[in-house]
C-alpha cells in the first residue's frame, strides 16, 4: 500500500470511530475527484473495520493500513462519481480589503460573466459551486442581455453613499405656514408624487425574483432602488400631512398610466416604460418642482429624491442600451409596446386635469387670473422640455431621430 499516493491527508489524532469522525470523512469524500485517494492519519491501531464498512457503505474502496512512526496510516479511495463539477476557488482577496474599502465593482468570482447563467445556478451567485442534484429554479431571467447594464456595480455602491433619512434629515418643523391654495396644490403634488413612486416601488418588485443571482449586481440594485422608492413614499406622505393639509385626489388617468406600466410582463420592455421613458420625464418634473416649491424643506425633499430618481435612470439606460445592442430588433418590440401603451390610455381624457392645475398654482405663485396664466405657461413649456429630453434619451439608447420624435409624441401626458 506504500505505493499509494493520496492526494489529502487527514489527521484524526485519537478520535475513535464516532459521528464527528464520520462528518469528517463524509464531507472530505464529498468535494474529493472520482479515483482520489484519502489518507486517514490516527493514534489508534485498530479503528480498520470500522473505516472499511464505513467505505463500503459509501461506495468507496478501502487500501489498508500502513504503520508509520507512532501513528497509522488508512487509505480510502474513491470510487463513485464527484458530487461537485469543480474545486471550489481559495486564494482570493478582492481589491480595496486592505484599505477598508472593498466595493462592488471590485468582486472577481469568475474569471468572466456568462452570457447565459448555467443551468445549476439555484440561489447562489458567480464563483459557488452547486452540488449535483441542486434544484432546477428555471429563473425567467437567466441571459446576461436581459438584465445587465455595466454601471450597476458603481450605481449600487453610488446608492448606498447617497441614502438620506426620511424623518431626520428633513427639518419638518421649519416647513412654514402656507398660503391655503398653494398648500392645498403642494398636498395634491404629494399625492399624484406617492401614486407615482408605488409603481417605481412594485414593479421591479414582480421582476427581482426572476433573475438569476448569478448576476447577483442586478437585484442588489433593484434591492437599493426600491429602497429608494420606499423613502420617496414615506418622505411625500409626511409632507403632504405636515403643513395642516392632507392627501388629496387621484385621477383615472393616472391610475389608467401606472396600470398600464404595472401590467407589463417583458422586464426589458418594462425597463424602458418606467426608467427611460417614465423616470426619466420624472425627473423633469422633479426639476420643475424643487424650482417652484414655495419652501427650503420642500424642496429639499424634491431634491434628495431627485438625486435618487437620476440613478434609477442610469440603470435604466444602460440597461436597455445594451439590450438593445445585442439584438437591434428590439428597437421594433419597444416602439409597438409605446404604441400599444398609448393605445390603452387613449380611452380616457389625455390629461390630469386636477394635478396640471396644481402645478400651474404652485409656478405661478397663487391662483390669481394673472399668476395662474403665468403658471399654466410655465407648466407647458415643462412639457415641451420633457418631451426634448425624451427624445434625447431614445437616441441615447440607439434610436434614431424620427423614431425617438414618434415614441416621444405618444408617451403618456400624466408624465410617468
Amino acid at each position: 500500500m506504500h505505493t499509494l499516493n493520496h492526494s489529502i491527508s487527514i489527521p484524526i489524532g485519537n478520535m475513535p470511530p464516532s459521528k464527528e469522525l464520520f462528518l469528517k470523512l463524509e464531507n472530505t469524500f464529498l468535494i474529493a475527484n472520482t479515483s482520489e485517494i484519502i489518507e486517514i492519519v490516527s493514534f489508534k491501531p485498530n479503528i480498520e473495520i470500522e473505516l472499511r464498512g464505513w467505505a463500503k457503505l459509501r461506495g468507496h474502496l478501502y487500501l489498508g493500513r500502513e504503520s508509520l512512526k507512532e501513528q497509522y496510516s488508512y487509505k480510502i479511495q474513491k470510487i463513485n462519481k464527484s458530487s461537485f463539477a469543480n474545486k471550489s476557488s481559495w486564494g482570493k482577496k478582492m481589491k480595496g480589503i486592505d484599505s477598508s474599502n472593498p466595493k462592488l465593482k471590485d468582486l472577481e468570482l469568475t474569471d468572466e460573466i456568462l452570457k447565459k447563467a448555467p443551468d445549476s445556478n439555484g440561489l447562489m451567485t458567480r464563483g459557488i459551486e452547486p452540488q449535483d442534484g441542486t434544484p432546477f429554479y428555471d429563473f425567467e431571467l437567466s441571459h446576461k442581455e436581459q438584465v445587465w447594464s455595466e454601471p450597476v456595480s458603481a450605481l449600487y455602491e453610488e446608492g448606498k453613499h447617497a441614502q438620506w433619512n426620511a424623518t431626520s434629515d428633513i427639518a419638518w418643523n421649519e416647513i412654514p405656514t402656507l398660503n391655503p391654495i398653494i398648500e392645498k396644490a403642494v398636498c395634491q403634488i404629494m399625492t399624484y408624487l406617492v401614486e407615482n413612486e408605488f409603481s417605481a416601488l412594485y414593479i421591479p418588485g414582480k421582476f427581482i425574483s426572476k433573475i438569476n443571482p448569478y448576476y447577483m449586481e442586478v437585484p442588489l440594485f433593484l434591492s437599493s432602488l426600491m429602497n429608494d422608492e420606499a423613502r420617496h413614499i414615506e418622505v411625500f406622505t409626511k409632507r403632504a400631512n405636515a403643513n395642516g393639509g392632507g392627501f388629496q385626489y387621484s385621477s383615472e388617468i393616472t391610475q389608467r398610466s401606472l396600470y398600464s406600466l404595472f401590467k407589463e410582463d417583458d422586464y426589458i420592455k418594462s425597463s424602458f416604460l418606467l426608467h427611460v421613458m417614465g423616470e426619466g420625464t420624472f425627473i423633469d418634473l422633479l426639476s420643475f418642482l424643487e424650482k417652484h416649491m414655495p419652501d427650503e424643506t420642500t424642496r429639499k425633499i424634491i431634491k434628495l429624491s431627485k438625486r435618487d430618481e437620476i440613478r434609477h435612470v442610469a440603470y435604466g439606460m444602460e440597461h436597455v442600451k445594451s439590450a438593445i445592442q445585442q439584438n437591434p430588433k428590439r428597437i421594433n418590440a419597444l416602439k409597438n409596446t409605446a404604441f400599444r401603451r398609448k393605445e390603452f390610455m387613449d380611452e380616457v381624457s389625455s390629461e390630469s386635469s386636477i394635478l396640471l392645475e396644481s402645478l400651474a398654482i404652485l409656478a405661478g405663485g397663487s391662483d390669481s387670473p394673472v399668476d395662474y396664466k403665468r403658471g399654466f405657461d410655465l407648466v407647458e413649456e415643462l412639457k415641451a422640455t420633457m418631451n426634448t429630453n425624451r427624445i434625447k434619451r431614445l437616441i441615447d439608447i440607439g434610436m434614431d431621430e424620427e423614431l425617438a420624435n414618434d415614441i416621444s409624441n405618444v408617451h403618456t401626458p400624466n408624465f410617468m
